[in-house]
């Protein structure tokens, strides 16, 4: 006689994966929207920021996107500032919230998720010292804080919830005040250190942004930076410079995806190098980074 054994397996879970993943690029004027729009579609990019974008066509950029059945719109603030521009997939809810001088704001809403987007540019090396710069770092990292505030207040949540990224090209080093210190945005490269959230300096609590950008430089081999030039203002060889960055808040460290963070120089299989410097001839004289916030998953 057969007996038949009945097992009972254990039920799977399946957890939705919500995610943003970004790409920024300082095009230095040019219209790369072919370019940009082959690198979102290989890197399956949901949300295009450029920065000086005065020279690229919305309507060429969207046209490239639709035609690799990548379906964009434009986000826009004010269309009279053609510096910054925005594009998100359809399926994307991103707001204009607020913009200032070397910043456009965005919310971006995900499930039940919400995030402060900030795209900053700041002014170049070229025509602004780095102190001055960094006072520029320390007005608007306050500015985006009060932002932070507000939009909280907004949710009905306290100031410990920011889940904001703040992106762009900063004409600024990870390691210059206006990054690193206490009064600019205070983004540190110590993962320990930022999950603390603040610190107090004279009395005062001074809230973390964590950068990923560190893991860039010093690398022994390929590109270390997103920005290549032999020599500064200050005869300073650095050669290669880290101005792209990405500063997250301490809640969304745990949400990088490392393995989708890098500084590309690559797309569609055409270098956007030349001899180990950046062919800015051809392309931008700066490289395009990407980067990807993920929650929940499979299991």
């Amino acid at each position: 006689m057969l007996q038949y054994v009945y097992r009972v397996l254990p039920k799977r879970i399946i957890v939705e994966v919500i995610k943003i993943k970004c790409l920024f690029w300082n095009i230095n004027k040019k219209d790369l929207a072919e370019e940009i729009a082959d690198c979102a579609t290989e890197n399956h990019i949901d949300i295009i920021i450029t920065a000086e974008s005065e020279n690229l066509n919305s309507f060429h950029m969207l046209s490239q996107l639709h035609k690799r059945e990548s379906r964009f719109e434009q986000k826009e603030v004010l269309p009279v500032k053609e510096d910054i521009k925005l594009f998100a997939k359809e399926t994307f809810e991103v707001t204009v919230y607020k913009e200032d001088k070397h910043v456009s704001l965005f919310k971006v809403h995900e499930k039940k998720r919400n995030y402060l987007l900030a795209a900053v540019h700041f002014s170049s090396a070229m025509y602004k010292s780095e102190e001055s710069r960094g006072r520029r770092a320390d007005d608007l990292a306050g500015f985006i804080e009060n932002q932070e505030k507000d939009c909280n207040k907004e949710r009905g949540i306290s100031e410990e919830e920011y889940q904001t990224i703040v992106v762009g090209d900063f004409n600024l080093h990870p390691f210059s005040s206006g990054i690193i210190g206490c009064h600019g945005f205070q983004a540190v490269y110590d993962i320990r250190a930022a999950k603390k959230g603040s610190r107090i300096v004279e009395d005062e609590e001074r809230r973390f942004y964590y950068n990923p950008m560190w893991d860039i430089m010093g690398k022994h081999s390929g590109i270390m930076g997103t920005y290549y030039c032999e020599s500064d203002q200050d005869d300073r060889s650095f050669y290669w410079y880290t101005f792209d960055q990405v500063l997250i808040r301490p809640i969304l460290i745990e949400r990088f995806v490392w393995d989708e963070f890098a500084v590309i120089t690559e797309i569609s299989g055409k270098t956007l190098l030349q001899n180990g410097k950046i062919n800015k001839k051809t392309y931008s004289d700066h490289l395009p980074i990407k980067f990807e916030i993920r929650t929940g998953g499979k299991s």
